[in-house]
């Protein structure tokens, strides 16, 4: 028996195991919600409801533990010594005027999001801002994904099979690739950091 044949069978059923399993691995879990859309058994429109919720819910649970551990932390002794109240000023600055880009960007940079969540509910970024900016992401990376699976499945076998797995292929990995190159191009050149650091 296959992983998919032992999925289960009706359409509600199908859509909490997706909603469950963005708490775990969302990309895959959101690919997996695409395959059985395109291969019929799960309607597209509760798929990509059920993807995005989960995804949603679970982003604004990392921004709630941030906030949780942040509020916490200012009463830890030994936190306290480590993290000098300038320190946490500069973060909550820096994370005040780019915050929103690096939510945006979290979203194509494998790895990254975990971290800038939290960060986000422990540096107080506003939870409305927050929850607006990742659910649009989030909306467009499911449709995204949805509407690949949908363009390129047409036959799992014979001409053109290729090109459409290569199309999936570049589609998926561009985005991360351009958000690995921003971050690069972003960062200060060790030259502008030691003066940086002098002037300081």
């Amino acid at each position: 028996m296959s992983f998919l044949q032992a999925l289960p069978h009706t359409q509600l059923a199908l859509a909490v195991s997706i909603f469950a399993g963005t708490f775990v691995y969302e990309d895959g879990a959101t690919l997996l919600a695409a395959t059985l859309s395109a291969s019929g058994r799960l309607d597209p429109v509760l798929g990509i409801v059920a993807a995005f919720v989960g995804i949603w819910v679970g982003d604004i649970g990392l921004y709630a533990v941030g906030s949780t551990l942040g509020k916490h932390s200012l009463r830890w002794h030994r936190l306290q010594q480590l993290l000098k109240p300038e320190s946490r000023e500069k973060a909550q600055a820096w994370f005040a005027r780019h915050g929103s880009w690096a939510l945006v960007m979290s979203r194509t940079i494998p790895g990254s999001r975990l971290p800038i969540y939290l960060a986000a509910g422990a540096l107080q970024l506003p939870l409305r801002r927050f929850a607006q900016i990742t659910g649009m992401c989030a909306a467009l990376w499911v449709s995204m994904i949805f509407a690949v699976w949908r363009l390129t499945s047409a036959e799992p076998y014979g001409p053109g099979t290729w090109l459409r797995w290569v199309l999936r292929m570049i589609i998926l990995v561009v985005p991360w690739l351009l958000g690995k190159m921003f971050a690069y191009l972003r960062r200060e050149p060790p030259a502008v950091r030691e003066l940086a650091i002098k002037a300081t």
